[in-house]
């Protein structure tokens, strides 16, 4: 077999293993009020997310940018210095 016939049998192969893994799919999830954990987790996870959105603060914005002419004629930042 040469190395093109193997590629594409290697890609046959991997494109029935995923159909058939998918097709597992289409089974009903139970509903959520069957899993109260994981309703518990999804909810704790929602309300640390806005919190996080709110809590920290922006940060500062720097208003002085460093910057010098260099041996070439151009300005040369000092990108260090930014933060």
């Amino acid at each position: 077999m040469t190395d093109r016939n193997r590629l594409v049998a290697m890609v046959v192969i991997a494109v029935a293993v995923g159909w058939y893994a998918g097709s597992g799919a289409s089974r009903e999830p139970r509903p959520l009020e069957d899993r109260p954990v994981l309703r518990w987790i999804a909810k704790a996870a929602k309300s640390l997310l806005w919190v996080a959105v709110f809590v920290e603060e922006p940060p500062a914005q720097h208003a002085e940018i460093r910057s010098h002419i260099g041996s070439d004629g151009y300005v040369a930042v000092d990108h260090g210095r930014g933060w």
